[in-house]
């Protein structure tokens, strides 16, 4: 285990941890939800793992597909920001321990999706070159941003796109219509992408 992939499973144990204080303090489970949507964002984090460690001298065809299976749960990452609407839905006396709850899920969950997205574009790099890197981790963040309305909004799951096609087709091509897919989509690529530059100069400056 590398020190990111330990400082990681910290985090995730930390999240946890907080949750499970906050079930002890209220006796309510209401923010289970947090847990179910912290393991959809490993998901993507641990293909890129996989693709790492035995994938990254595939076939092309292979990746290609292995990729597009890890976009379709890439969302699932950064989706957990959204879950700040349920403050609006709870009567809290701890409104603070409530706030920061969400703040370590969603700050974990961006994580993922940042780590995630940085290896994979270096397989992209190394499998066919940096132009092909940088254009896949920029339509990436903004197909995650897509993706989070998608599931936001139209309440998919990353599954649908296997259980019904058809109907995820449909919806997605009628949202195209509606301004708040774009206001969404282009709000949380963008800050997905500048996230993603953040991360690369904080790597390479020495």
């Amino acid at each position: 285990m590398t020190k990111i992939q330990k400082n990681l499973f910290l985090l995730i144990l930390f999240c946890l941890v907080l949750y499970s204080i906050r079930i002890y303090i209220t006796k309510s489970l209401f923010f289970g939800f947090l847990v179910w949507n912290l393991f959809l964002a490993v998901i993507p984090y641990f293909i890129s793992l996989i693709v790492k460690k035995k994938f990254q001298n595939s076939s092309k065809l292979k990746l290609i597909v292995i990729l597009f299976i890890w976009l379709l749960f890439l969302p699932n990452a950064p989706y957990i920001i959204t879950d700040f609407i349920h403050l609006h839905h709870i009567k809290s006396t701890l409104i603070w321990l409530d706030i920061f709850l969400l703040f370590t899920f969603s700050f974990t969950g961006l994580l993922l999706a940042i780590i995630s997205i940085t290896d994979i574009y270096k397989i992209i790099q190394q499998k066919w070159n940096t132009k092909s890197a940088n254009y896949f981790s920029l339509s990436a963040t903004f197909l995650c941003g897509f993706g989070i309305y998608l599931g936001r909004f139209l309440r998919f799951n990353s599954w649908d796109v296997f259980t019904t096609p058809i109907t995820v087709l449909k919806k997605s091509l009628l949202s195209i219509n509606d301004p708040k897919t774009w206001y969404i989509t282009i709000a949380f690529g963008s800050f997905l992408y500048l996230l993603l530059l953040l991360s690369k100069n904080f790597t390479t400056a020495k």
